[in-house]
């Protein structure tokens, strides 16, 4: 787990280019220049703890550098193949992803199991070649201007090389919608994302970005495959995935929730362990229903871990200003301040974690494949019924607490006076397009990037088309992307087993009715886990990892809000005071939970002091 910087330019005077994140990989800091390309590496020594597998990395033949962020799990595998071939004096996995490229070129990519952004400079042909996992699980990003180029694994590392940077309008909007600016978009015009699964080549100016790998390649691949057969075979996959996770130089353990997600990886890591696993669990001080401590506990003890609690009642006012600099851009998720604190505390016994980031996408846990399944059911109802009864349902009062059952009911029902993508969008989304106009007082021009994967999903499966959307949307730019810059704030690795891309692959190719059967959400998880993790486990309902955030903003951060929210503030922003006002007044009497939109004002008013002001 490292930081990686590339640029063919010249960097402006006292640039702390290389500093300026070097908590992505306080180990070892360096950098070069090898022909055109200055490179630069920060690293988190994981694999091969020794200073030769210091990065940039030049192969033996001297023309080829590599400078890697992530983890090649199958790296030994991979090496096995190489070996004859190429002398290695390493036992990283930088090594061999250097080699198995200069053997294959973009081919590489078929062979590496892992999370991973990188980049290949090749001097005599003064050729860039870089790539991202096909998960997105590991950030890239980059500057393409003429023939300047620039790549970084966070926007601060490119501000510091590049000062005609201008503010994408455009993404702000998408930020409102839905609490992130996503891939390929940047919250800077002249920055963007490179997409999951995706790799590219750039020489002398010109830039030529590939796709290589597409979960909708799987759609129905195994569509009659015994149930048998089919929990055989993810019963493979994830041992597989998990042992190959645990392999590393540093202590590791396992995020423990309670949850099903977190039990699977737990039980999986047991038979792959000969000594108990160290596991992390996260409490809140004075807020028991969010509290899932008493569940993790049952697990622990049952395997037998050396478990840790790790109560938390942070300061919310000091984490937001270091929050959005870890973020660089409008990220409005409150759940990362949880991952900082419990990557932070979890620091203090290992540098490694698992965690069941992507359970609820591949294996059908979220409420919205239930309102998917649902709207299967009713979708014959004429939507002119749902226009009559929606503004009955619109005047229930909303649970600020942070139940959203009632504010899920009621989007739900307002949603099926919607063409299908707009519906989703909705069950997704927080702001609505005519409130980002009454923010504004303007129109606001901007994609909406969900309903265009949405639609491009070639299938009539609503809930396959939902949850490979949430794949390529809402998981890599919501959950691994706060799950990247909290952790790595923290010279923390986290790794998530659950999103293998062959378990990914495997999930797409069967019929959706093992998401969600006989009235079970995870139904594949939960049958494969019956008799391996306690009953209690497997039947208790979904909780998730969220923050009381409407309990604090109701009550905490009074303070907060005003000197955010104010009326200066906002109007300072170009945004319209009444409607935010309205939003508090909806908050605080209970009538709507406003709580997220609230916080996203906030987080986008401290950005702007951060980097506008």
């Amino acid at each position: 787990m490292c930081g990686i910087i590339g640029f063919n330019f010249k960097a402006p005077q006292n640039s702390n280019y290389l500093s300026v994140a070097d908590y992505r990989g306080p180990d070892d800091t360096s950098s070069n220049t090898y022909g055109s390309f200055k490179l630069g590496h920060n690293r988190l020594s994981i694999i091969d703890l020794t200073v030769d597998a210091n990065q940039p990395f030049v192969s033996n033949c001297g023309n080829f550098v590599i400078v890697f962020n992530g983890e090649v799990y199958n790296y030994n595998e991979v090496r096995k193949n190489l070996e004859g071939k190429y002398t290695f004096k390493t036992n990283s996995d930088t090594e061999v992803i250097l080699y198995n490229y200069i053997e294959k070129k973009e081919k590489c990519l078929d062979d590496f199991i892992g999370m991973f952004s990188f980049t290949v400079y090749d001097i005599k042909n003064d050729t860039l070649f870089g790539a991202r996992d096909r998960m997105g699980i590991k950030p890239f990003l980059y500057y393409h201007k003429e023939e300047q180029f620039a790549f970084a694994s966070e926007i601060k590392v490119i501000k510091e090389l590049v000062t005609d940077l201008t503010i994408n309008k455009e993404a702000i909007g998408q930020y409102l919608r839905y609490l992130y600016v996503p891939t390929p978009n940047a919250i800077f015009c002249e920055i963007k994302k490179l997409n999951p699964g995706h790799y590219f080549y750039y020489k002398r100016g010109s830039l030529e970005i590939s796709k290589y790998w597409d979960p909708v390649d799987f759609i129905g691949l195994n569509m009659n495959l015994s149930e048998g057969a089919i929990l055989e075979k993810l019963d493979y996959l994830l041992n597989d995935a998990v042992r190959l996770r645990m392999i590393a130089d540093v202590e590791l353990g396992s995020f423990l929730s309670g949850g099903i997600d977190s039990s699977a990886i737990l039980y999986y890591m047991a038979i792959n362990s000969s000594k108990p696993i160290n596991t992390f669990t996260l409490g809140f001080a004075g807020a028991d229903k969010y509290d899932e401590t008493s569940d993790a506990k049952k697990m622990a003890t049952h395997f037998n871990t050396n478990h840790h609690e790790i109560i938390i009642h942070p300061n919310v006012a000091d984490l937001l200003p270091k929050m959005v600099r870890h973020f660089d851009e409008p990220f409005g998720n409150p759940t990362a301040i949880l991952i900082h604190e419990l990557t932070r505390e979890t620091k203090k016994y290992a540098t490694v974690a698992l965690a069941g980031d992507g359970g609820d996408e591949i294996f059908g846990g979220y409420p919205r494949y239930e309102a998917a399944l649902l709207y299967e059911k009713i979708k014959f109802i004429p939507r002119s019924f749902w226009k009559i009864l929606n503004p009955f349902f619109k005047i229930i009062s909303e649970d600020t607490s942070g139940n959203h059952k009632f504010r899920r009911i009621k989007t739900f029902v307002n949603s099926l006076t919607k063409p299908l993508d707009e519906m989703y969008e909705d069950w997704i989304a927080y702001f609505s397009i005519k409130e980002i106009n009454e923010l504004f007082k303007v129109q606001q021009d901007f994609h909406k990037v969900v309903s265009e994967v949405f639609n491009a999903i070639p299938t009539n499966d609503l809930i396959i088309k939902t949850s490979i959307t949430d794949l390529k949307t809402f998981l890599v730019n919501n959950l691994l992307y706060y799950g990247d810059a909290m952790s790595m704030a923290n010279s923390f690795e986290v790794r998530t087993p659950l999103i293998d891309h062959r378990i990914v692959e495997f999930m797409t190719s069967l019929p959706s009715s093992y998401r969600i059967k006989d009235g079970q959400t995870k139904y594949l998880m939960k049958k494969l886990l019956s008799g391996k993790v306690p009953d209690a486990i497997i039947n208790k309902p979904k909780l998730g990892l969220n923050p009381p955030m409407g309990m604090w903003l109701k009550n905490d951060l009074q303070g907060f809000i005003s000197t955010y929210l104010s009326k200066e503030s906002v109007e300072n922003r170009g945004m319209n005071y009444q409607f935010v006002s309205k939003l508090l007044k909806e908050h605080h009497s209970g009538k709507r939970d406003r709580s997220l939109y609230l916080w996203s004002l906030i987080v986008l008013e401290e950005w702007h002091k951060q980097n506008v002001d």
